[in-house]
């Protein structure tokens, strides 16, 4: 993965309400495979662990934010 590619990925569910549609009406565990395949067809280095990776990074900073 490319922190690159992760970024595009992020910005282009942001602009886009259809993406953000279908990834919030998913379980938790479906998740990164959904938001993989969207990065696959816009053409992004994204991979399912990676999204995975972010979303716990994501988590642990937001709960760190609170327990600091």
């Amino acid at each position: 993965m490319s922190a690159e590619g992760l970024d595009a990925l992020r910005a282009r569910v942001a602009a886009a309400a259809a993406f953000a549609r279908r990834l919030r009406r998913l379980p938790a565990a479906a998740f990164a495979a959904e938001a993989a395949q969207i990065a696959r067809e816009a053409g992004y280095d994204v991979a399912e662990e990676d999204l995975r990776a972010a979303a716990a990074d994501g988590a642990r900073a937001w709960t760190m934010r609170w327990l600091t």
